[in-house]
């Protein structure tokens, strides 16, 4: 008897705290972060060397030295993808979660600063930086989807025995979720007051608008029959958004290669090489950052990436798609002025999204009077003050 209590209790460790499932990993909270002296960094690992003034990377590698730290590690959080941390799986939510404050120990890195990696066994033949979208704070259950009436739900058992496993974060409070069976998903109808619908869902299955460490009573459903919860908005969520591939390093006689930041990259949050999660700053936003873990001034989820409204890429830099498009629209001079009317800002919008407006030429489709968009350049946003050129039939707004 005493014998089959250990195995119970085993077994519910190993639902809460995902050991043995083989798909989510966290970084120990108690290891240091942050180190002056390169020769204390650990192996198979990334880190970001911050340019203090001194504006040269090499007086911090040449010696044996302490005093101000320099070197600070890339976390990786609890991750939902343990074991492909470098593949290109989307078959499952590539989720990341940092419970409470982890997210302050993401470091920052601008193009003044460096990404260093460290191996004593091989070079990367390629180094992935995969872009995950910032989904705030919110409860620790992500990757929602909406079936056809709108109801958001997660999916428990439908697509494999334990499917949820992939969408609650189990380090959260939210891991007694994990305690259901025979259902083949977990709707979430409403938290706090608030009907939980398209509106106040992100794109990567998140409930957003929450404030930090606040508790909110959350009506889950298995089946007809209701599971109230009170779960805590203290987890800071990340979703897999887009993916690059470099091949650009720099040999530093060190024992470390310094990863050359594209060009191209907005401010956001990038896994770099499946090690750790980094916070990049651009050049244009670098003046307006506050310094902190949260700066709602900066969009950190413009897309680089663009799709037509039939999901075709359109322009991916990596790749060079949509790159001679961006040429010709740099040689593009000369052109007047007209007013913006509504059937200009609607189709933006049929390119866009809801909020976001393209620098695109625009032109006729072949057998229909809908307009197909040709877009290429960076996502704007649109505003009076932040004037878009569209080229349109010949014509031109501003």
């Amino acid at each position: 008897m005493k014998e089959k209590c250990i195995a119970v209790i085993l077994m519910i460790c190993m639902c809460v705290t995902g050991c043995g499932l083989g798909t989510l990993k966290k970084d120990s909270e108690e290891k240091e972060t942050s180190f002056s002296n390169i020769y204390e960094l650990d192996d198979e690992q990334v880190y970001v060397w911050k340019d203090k003034g001194y504006g040269d990377i090499t007086k911090d590698l040449a010696k044996d030295k302490a005093g101000r730290d320099a070197f600070f590690k890339a976390p990786l959080g609890t991750i939902s993808f343990a074991g492909k941390e470098e593949e290109n799986d989307t078959q499952i939510p590539r989720i990341v979660w940092f419970e409470e404050d982890g997210d302050k120990h993401i470091p920052t890195v601008t193009d003044k600063d460096a990404i260093l990696f460290l191996s004593k066994d091989t070079v990367p033949e390629e180094i992935v930086f995969e872009r995950f979208a910032d989904n705030g704070y919110s409860i620790g259950v992500a990757g929602m989807q909406a079936d056809k009436g709108g109801h958001f739900y997660i999916p428990y058992t439908e697509l494999g025995e334990d499917t949820y496993r992939y969408h609650i974060d189990p380090q959260s409070d939210a891991a007694a979720l994990m305690a259901f069976e025979g259902i083949d998903r977990l709707f979430l109808d409403k938290v706090g007051e608030e009907r939980v619908t398209e509106d106040n869902v992100s794109d990567g299955g998140v409930v957003e608008g929450l404030n930090k460490r606040k508790a909110y009573g959350c009506q889950f459903y298995t089946g007809t029959y209701y599971q109230d919860y009170q779960l805590s908005a203290n987890v800071r969520t990340f979703t897999s958004m887009e993916r690059f591939v470099s091949f650009d390093y720099e040999f530093l006689h060190a024992n470390c290669i310094r990863l050359q930041i594209p060009e191209y990259f907005k401010s956001g949050y990038y896994l770099v090489l499946g090690k750790g999660l980094i916070r990049y700053v651009s050049s244009e936003d670098e003046g307006v950052y506050n310094g902190q873990a949260t700066d709602d001034a900066i969009d950190w989820n413009d897309p680089i990436i663009l799709y037509d409204e039939s999901g075709i890429c359109i322009y991916d830099p990596s790749s060079g798609i949509g790159m001679d498009e961006e040429m010709t629209e740099d040689s593009d001079e000369g052109v007047e002025d007209e007013e913006i009317t509504d059937e200009v800002i609607t189709d933006k919008k049929i390119a866009g999204g809801k909020t976001t407006a393209y620098q695109g030429i625009m032109e006729a489709g072949e057998n229909s009077g809908r307009k197909n968009w040709k877009i290429f350049g960076k996502p704007l946003s649109f505003t009076p003050s932040n004037p878009i050129y569209v080229l349109k039939d010949k014509e031109i707004w501003k």
